[in-house]
């Protein structure tokens, strides 16, 4: 059965970038599949990347709810015994280590060919990057440890509130040389992937 998760009291919303970054920590830390949801912008992806630029690892917005959170007939069915990352772990620690902020601008981010998702040409997203520590622990004390760069880029929406509408988990420092792994740790993404069999694309 999936592990209870505490109620706890409803979040502010995040009408500032500061509070979408703690209502980050806070769903993560509480393992709050509702709130997690509400941070995500309707066009999120989540792209892992290896020292030399290639994509290891890639979601989009429904297939990252039904990683963490499950899928949605199985939220709306409170018999289900599937289970979600935040079902498999009762012990969740989230800790992001701001580092760097700037602006990304929509003029310098065009469409160079229909469907280019990097294209933001009207509007401009705020970037934050920094370190994330997670340390995330099942009901036998085993689990999975991450310390790793990372980059979140978000935007203001129609509703007046701030989603994460990129997520990029950066090379690790120190994990290639000439090309070559040297060495081996645990990434965001290939916990993702190594726990739900769901491919890059």
């Amino acid at each position: 059965m999936p592990v209870p998760v505490p109620e706890t009291e409803d979040a502010p919303p995040a009408t500032t970038t500061e509070q979408l970054l703690d209502n980050l920590d806070r769903a993560m830390r509480d393992r709050d599949k509702a709130l997690y949801e509400t941070l995500l912008d309707e066009n999120f992806q989540f792209t892992e990347f290896d020292c030399l630029g290639n994509i290891v690892f890639y979601n989009d917005l429904e297939k990252e709810l039904n990683i963490i959170v499950g899928s949605r007939d199985d939220r709306e069915d409170s018999s289900s015994t599937e289970k979600a990352l935040f079902d498999i772990f009762n012990e969740f620690h989230y800790d992001f280590h701001f580092l760097l902020r700037w602006q990304e601008l929509g003029s310098e981010h065009p469409e160079t060919f229909p469907g280019d998702p990097d294209a933001h040409p009207d509007e401009d997203w705020e970037v934050f990057s920094g370190r994330v520590l997670m340390r995330m622990l099942d009901e036998n004390g085993d689990g999975y440890r991450v310390d790793q760069p990372m980059t979140f880029k978000v935007r203001y929406d129609e509703k007046g509130l701030w989603r994460i509408v990129r997520w990029i988990d950066d090379p690790l420092t120190g994990s290639c040389g000439s090309g070559e792994i040297l060495v081996k740790a645990s990434t965001w993404g290939s916990i993702k992937s190594s726990i739900f069999s769901i491919g890059s694309s």
